[in-house]
């Protein structure tokens, strides 16, 4: 097996600093405001939302936003109303409209460290004074006498993306209100998705923030949205190629007022955070139309087009048997011969690498080199994971060579003659005809060859090249080469 390895060589404190600006960007897809991105701009009431994602091009350690292209968006529906506005967008108590997509830190005190973006360590990444998220507000004052000790089902929150994404997290900000002595918390459980999905804890402000496999929700005994009985965090929604999620929305009292009272009501943002990365490949060789023999190169040039880092990228590009490999250099990672897998390890957004394959050409025909790219993250484009090129073999004729006339050339040993002479005395025959394995001399007898009809050729199972028979149907001697018989018919090489 041969596996040829290759990377960028440096100074060694530039490899030590190279690999901590690598740990310290992670881009991710946030909700944030940005010019030129239509996201919300005004206040509700609305029971309906679009927000399209924004590129945080420096995540973990800053947040410069950037649009991004395939544009990525998810719409958020209110449906299943339980109640006359149970649950409302852009409003809050005493129907007061407010923002539907304002900072996190709008609503409540939650802190950066409750937060975990993708692509982060725990507790980085969000910023609630820079991040966005929707508002979505329990509208508690329309279940009026009802036992402020119960649970109620309030509404469903649909969210849709615009196509497929991978474990995106949600990230909620102030479960929890106080109104009089009454307090409460809305708190959300999975209904349905298009594929299986499960919830899982990543970071929050105190064991209040209490999520299971299907639920979230304020744990605490008496809810507020500030200080130690609020409830803040993020949470990953572990699932592949998510397309809905739909969530039902429900409040829960402390008893702590015999009504729910006018006026009533939790409000919470909700955000999301997500990975994906657009690879592409192309390719080119040196050669379009090379000849049997010849020794071409192909470069193979994979891209990370963003938004996200990507790791475990590999190249699949297995030559087919018309090329002789001779050896490849590149960018980074490991080509595999026997395989046709380049092994790239991690490709960060924006970056390029590139393979370089020295191959000969051994037969004649077209020969297709397909080349296939594909990492761990979601990728919202397969039309440019996949490049195909197919340079056109041509084989030089089946033909002789002129003989060697610089140099003498070794006595022909033996030959068989009509003509009565062999050996000095008789004309030096056959020495005199030089390198030659056998010599023949006659005027009036010839050499008969295999003669074969042209249909019955294929029945020479392993012809070997040079092998000559004669073709009683084309009625031309053939030659076995390049992997084809041809008629041997132009006396040079073109």
């Amino acid at each position: 097996m041969r596996i040829y390895t290759f990377g960028r060589f440096c100074a060694g404190f530039l490899i030590v600093f190279s690999m901590l600006l690598s740990a310290q960007t992670s881009p991710n897809l946030e909700f944030a405001t940005r010019q030129g991105v239509q996201n919300p701009q005004g206040n509700g009431p609305v029971y309906a939302a679009s927000i399209n994602f924004v590129k945080n091009v420096n995540n973990p350690s800053g947040n410069t936003f950037e649009a991004y292209q395939p544009n990525l968006k998810v719409d958020f529906r209110l449906v299943s109303q339980q109640y006359n506005s149970a649950v409302i967008m852009g409003c809050n108590i005493n129907d007061t409209s407010i923002p539907v997509y304002p900072r996190i830190n709008y609503i409540g005190t939650p802190a950066n460290s409750d937060f975990t973006s993708s692509g982060a360590p725990i507790g980085q990444g969000i910023s609630v004074s820079g991040n966005n998220g929707l508002t979505l507000f329990y509208n508690t004052s329309v279940l009026g006498s009802k036992s402020t000790t119960n649970t109620y089902q309030m509404a469903d929150l649909m969210i849709t993306f615009n196509r497929p994404v991978d474990n995106p997290i949600l990230h909620i900000g102030a479960m929890g209100a106080f109104h009089n002595q009454l307090g409460m918390a809305g708190g959300f459980n999975l209904v349905d998705s298009n594929v299986p999905v499960s919830f899982t804890r990543v970071s929050g402000n105190n064991a209040n923030f209490l999520v299971t496999a299907t639920s979230i929700r304020n744990s605490s005994q008496h809810p507020n949205d500030v200080g130690a009985q609020s409830a803040s965090g993020s949470v990953l929604v572990n699932g592949q190629g998510i397309t809905m999620i739909r969530l039902r929305m429900s409040v829960r009292g402390d008893g702590g007022e015999p009504k729910w009272g006018p006026g009533s009501g939790d409000l919470i943002t909700l955000g999301i955070s997500l990975l994906e990365s657009d690879l592409s490949i192309s390719s080119s060789i040196s050669n379009s139309s090379p000849q049997f023999n010849d020794i071409v190169t192909i470069t193979i040039k994979a891209k990370n087009n963003g938004a996200s880092n990507n790791t475990g990228v590999s190249v699949t590009s297995l030559l087919p048997d018309g090329y002789e490999v001779l050896g490849a250099s590149g960018t980074t990672g490991t080509y595999d011969v026997n395989t046709g897998i380049w092994n790239i390890g991690t490709l960060n957004d924006g970056e390029e690498s590139n393979l370089f394959i020295q191959a000969k050409v051994k037969n004649m025909g077209a020969y297709t080199v397909t080349s296939t790219i594909a990492g761990n993250l979601r990728d919202p484009d397969w039309d440019n994971n996949r490049t195909s090129l197919t340079p056109q073999v041509s084989g030089r004729a089946v033909c002789y060579n002129d003989p060697n006339t610089q140099t003498a050339g070794i006595d022909s040993k033996f030959g068989i003659t009509t003509l009565q002479r062999a050996g000095v005395g008789g004309g030096n025959w056959p020495m005199v005809r030089k390198s030659g394995h056998l010599v023949l001399e006659s005027n009036m007898k010839g050499l008969v060859i295999t003669r074969i009809p042209g249909e019955k050729l294929e029945d020479i199972k392993i012809p070997i090249e040079g092998m000559i028979v004669y073709d009683t149907t084309e009625k031309c001697i053939k030659i076995y080469s390049e992997n084809q018989w041809s008629c041997f018919s132009t006396p040079a090489c073109p």
